[in-house]
């Protein structure tokens, strides 16, 4: 009995130094010392209608009858807006859908209208009207964006409409009207021809192409990213080796002259193994460990191997937000 109770003893420390000897993956953010985009504040409280603008040029434009709420609770709206990459990368708002298909972005916005504290949804077939301070094309789609137990992001694609303006002859001013995507290039062309019989006729006129197809009217509210579905990038899967001990790693994959960029935190730090990375012609892995608040770095160029020895270096956040400037 006593030869059993040594070995039982025995395996459980074995198991115990096997437990020890893992590498599992601490979740932190690289940029947390970075400065990131900060959640806007607007109290609406009981106004039926408001024009509300960002810092960034984003407008929405608030009706109260698209919520079911009474006319004498207060409202409020939380906005973020996020039309660089380098603020996607920096708040980890990544450029992937939820089936693996990567996407560049034109821009990112977070609404999230409260009443008293408690998060506000658009009622049935009810959609709130967002001008964004960009230039949509026919490619261009809307997406909402899902948040996962590791705050990593991924889009979905979501039914939106886009408002372009016409001129009423009757009523002699511009109504808009929403209309699917599809359909924008002809109401593009449309107004430019009606913008130069303005100028011919009745002088100077606003500028046309700041009216088409800059407004949404959503369906959805939360995260929503102005993007549009890259072409075949190929996949690979990927191993790398890190002898260097950390607290925790993250991988991010860029890509040159592309507004896109997505990332993983592995299981391990020592053993790293990625699957179904979208790949292009201009590629870099980005790999960024810490290690007691000392963060360590490298940046690999993507080409025919597929297994990969780390050599982290150590790095400051300046020298860290360098390495992902493009």
């Amino acid at each position: 009995m006593k030869k059993i109770g040594i070995l039982i003893l025995g395996l459980a420390f074995l198991m115990g130094c096997i437990e020890e000897k893992e590498t599992r993956n601490n979740i932190f953010d690289p940029f947390q010392a970075s400065e990131k985009v900060e959640s806007q504040f607007f109290d609406l409280d009981t106004l039926s209608l408001k024009e509300i603008e960002g810092k960034m040029g984003t407008k929405i434009y608030f009706l109260r009858e698209s919520f079911d709420i009474d006319s004498t609770d207060k409202i409020s709206l939380e906005l973020k807006e996020f039309y660089t990459i380098s603020d996607l990368i920096k708040n980890n708002i990544r450029t992937i859908t939820q089936d693996n298909e990567l996407l560049e972005s034109s821009g990112v916005i977070y609404l999230n209208f409260t009443k008293n504290g408690e998060e506000l949804k658009l009622k049935d077939s009810a959609t709130i009207r967002v001008r964004l301070p960009l230039e949509l094309s026919e490619q261009d789609k809307i997406f909402n964006g899902e948040m996962d137990s590791l705050n990593q992001i991924s889009w979905s694609e979501t039914e939106a409409y886009f408002m372009v303006l016409r001129f009423n002859k009757t009523y002699q001013i511009d109504m808009g009207y929403n209309v699917t995507l599809d359909s924008l290039p002809y109401y593009q062309e449309l107004w430019r021809k009606q913008d130069s019989i303005y100028e011919k006729t009745i002088g100077s006129y606003e500028n046309i192409d700041k009216k088409v197809g800059s407004a949404v009217s959503l369906t959805n509210l939360g995260w929503i990213n102005v993007d549009r579905f890259v072409e075949k990038p190929a996949t690979m899967d990927f191993s790398f080796t890190n002898s260097l001990e950390v607290d925790g790693i993250v991988m991010y994959v860029v890509y040159d002259n592309l507004n896109s960029f997505t990332s993983y935190y592995p299981d391990e730090t020592e053993n790293i193994i990625l699957t179904g990375v979208p790949v292009l012609e201009n590629t870099s892995l980005i790999a960024v460990g810490i290690k007691e608040k000392q963060l360590y770095a490298q940046k690999i160029r993507v080409g025919d191997k597929d297994s990969m020895q780390l050599s982290l270096q150590s790095i400051n956040q300046t020298e860290l937000d360098k390495l992902f400037k493009k």
